[in-house]
């Protein structure tokens, strides 16, 4: 049985089921629903989800079933994962991926109510699904919900296109969930998914009503929350779900588990503000438009596009909309490895409407020429400025100057001084002198931000017996058949590190057993994602690995072993009397010569080493 971390001995499950789950599951393909992988050898490679980076560090490696960071140093099996990407429990992870592999787990020593509680996530997740589906049939079969066919058809939405989305309508009675998933949820978990509210007198009636249904999915495809677009009636235009522990609106974007894929393709991502955009985009050949849920473009939005693609392009109807979002972007860009631009579209077209009006390619054409969010906000901002006299011109400078100081990037700050010298029509050396005396710096938003997210400060990794020891390490795991029987005959003295002698000590309980399985069983994180590492990281040798290769590795281990032997040997020979302790000062000196001649053949077996 495997006891959950953090549930003590109360739940439990079976191994061989938590195995069969792991092996069941694909690794490459469960961190492609949240990561945008390319292939890289016999591993894959991309941008780490755990901490913010602009060069690829975060390998997964198809062979051994797990992953590595070698920025942040997460690492581990796909429960790993899943546990940090969705802040899962561990039991929850392997529900999660159980559900997808198609296997019922068996437990032992839950009672009801720890049953219940595990399983409130998922209660939560079945009650989105299970509403998206009642309201995409009612709209789909039902006579009352033909006012919403009518508004899908007049928004140029096909039948097909409302299928492939899962739109709804959710009709204008108060229980129309309520009557129907009664018997699968409590009124209370249907007011904890956001589906039904609590009014003042204390009595519960759905949140949806007479309202087109769009439903927002999570990375995986699990129904999460609703956007709501009233069809008649009083109350706001767009209702959306409230947040849940299942729906963070901060860090999800509609239609991103359906374009990901074609982002991380072509490397661009097209930001709208609604729904029906999205879908119109879609339909006429942009399958990489997402939307905010009802929230405004947040630094959230922003890193989890940084996954999959290298471009974003904000499209808005209005110069009003496009600024607001380009100013909030600006505070947090330079965290994240993206370029934001910005795109306003003519005569106040939203997105829906000019693909309408003038087609998909007219779109593409328009956003291979959107601007830069800092150039973006340089022009709007000189916009408003009186540039005919010098004393405007002086003015314009002054007040546009902290969009340009605001740069961390050097080589960015100096081109846009530029920009701003040019478009203002000043010389670029007058906007340099500016620059030296304003302020640097970034938004509080974003320096919390990068305080929170960067990985903390480490030694350093290159001290040639840790990397000795490392190979070592690495060697016994990826390439068993080239250590020979070092497995057993290496001892704790061989690593001076005590993270390493427990790695050791790990290989030899768990010989012949693939890498993800071994972490599985691991309790202590620092150790699991460890062997994470040395499972996933190349060996440092150009070109074939060989028997050459790791006899040289060995040998320089064997090396910095007898050389801890040998400095313990001469301090005992100083505390040694020649005179009165002659027979142990002798033997000792004896022991010193025969390690030191084993460690010049050694050395000469090593060669140059490492």
């Amino acid at each position: 049985m495997m006891s959950f971390p953090g549930e003590g001995d109360v739940a439990r499950i079976h191994q061989d089921d938590v195995e069969a789950v792991r092996e069941r599951t694909d690794i490459v393909a469960l961190i492609q629903q949240y990561v945008g992988l390319k292939k890289s050898g016999r591993s894959f490679a991309g941008l780490c989800p755990f901490h913010t980076e602009k060069t690829a560090s975060f390998t997964v490696d198809p062979s051994k079933q797990v992953y590595y960071c070698f920025g942040c140093q997460a690492g581990g099996n796909a429960f790993h994962f899943l546990m940090g990407v969705e802040s899962l429990t561990f039991p929850e992870s392997v529900e999660r991926l159980a559900k997808q592999a198609g296997i019922t787990l068996r437990y032992e020593g839950l009672s009801p109510g720890d049953r219940k509680a595990a399983s409130r996530r998922q209660a939560l997740f079945r009650a989105n699904a299970r509403a998206a589906d009642l309201y995409h049939r009612f709209l789909v079969d039902h006579r009352e919900a033909a006012e919403a066919r009518r508004y899908l058809e007049a928004r140029g939405i096909s039948k097909e296109t409302a299928v492939e989305f899962g739109i709804g309508f959710a009709p204008g009675y108060p229980d129309f969930l309520l009557r129907r998933l009664a018997r699968e949820f409590s009124p209370e978990i249907l007011v904890e998914a956001g589906l039904a509210l609590k009014d003042a007198a204390g009595g519960v009636r759905d949140r949806f009503r007479n309202r087109v249904t769009f439903p927002v999915h999570d990375l995986t495809g699990q129904a999460v929350g609703f956007g709501a677009r009233l069809l008649t009636g009083e109350g706001p235009k767009y209702l959306n779900s409230p947040e849940t522990p299942v729906y963070r609106k901060g860090e999800m974007l509609y239609n991103l588990h359906r374009a990901k894929a074609q982002v991380t393709d072509s490397g661009r991502a097209y930001v709208v503000e609604g729904y029906t955009d999205v879908i119109a985009l879609h339909q006429d050949g942009v399958p990489t438009a997402v939307a905010t849920c009802g929230t405004a473009l947040s630094e959230g939005h922003l890193r989890l596009l940084s996954r999959f693609g290298r471009q974003a392009v904000l499209a808005f109807d209005s110069d009003e909309a496009g600024a607001r979002a380009a100013e909030r972007a600006y505070g947090f860009m330079s965290q994240h490895p993206v370029e934001v631009r910005v795109l306003v579209l003519p005569e106040g077209l939203d997105p829906a409407d000019f693909v309408k009006a003038r087609g998909a390619q007219a779109f593409q054409e328009m956003a291979e020429a959107a601007v830069p969010l800092v150039e973006y906000m340089i022009r709007r901002s000189l916009g408003t400025q009186e540039l005919g006299s010098p004393e405007g011109k002086a003015r314009a400078v002054r007040e546009t100057l902290p969009i340009v100081a605001g740069l961390q990037d050097s080589v960015l700050r100096s081109q846009y001084a530029g920009v701003l010298a040019e478009l203002a029509g000043v010389k670029i050396r007058e906007v340099q002198e500016q620059l030296e005396w304003s302020p640097r710096g970034i938004s509080a938003e974003a320096e919390r931000s990068r305080d929170r997210e960067s990985p903390r400060p480490r030694e350093p990794r290159d001290h040639p017996i840790r990397e000795v020891e490392k190979e070592a390490l690495k060697l016994l795991m990826q390439f068993p058949d080239l250590a020979g029987d070092r497995l057993e005959a290496l001892d704790d003295e061989h690593f001076s590190y005590e993270a390493h002698r427990k790695v050791l000590a790990i290989l030899r309980k768990s010989t012949g057993q693939p890498p993800a399985e071994v972490i599985g069983r691991l309790q202590e994180e620092r150790m699991a994602r460890l062997v994470a590492e040395l499972a996933v990281e190349p060996v440092k040798v150009q070109g074939q690995v060989g028997k050459e290769y790791a006899e040289r590795v060995f040998s320089r281990l064997e090396e910095f072993f007898l050389t801890r032997r040998i400095d313990i040997m001469k301090k005992r020979l100083e505390r040694t009397n020649p005179l009165t302790e002659s027979t142990s000062f002798d033997s000792l000196y004896e022991e010193l010569i025969a390690l030191e001649g084993e460690r010049r053949k050694v050395r000469a077996r090593a060669g140059e080493g490492t």
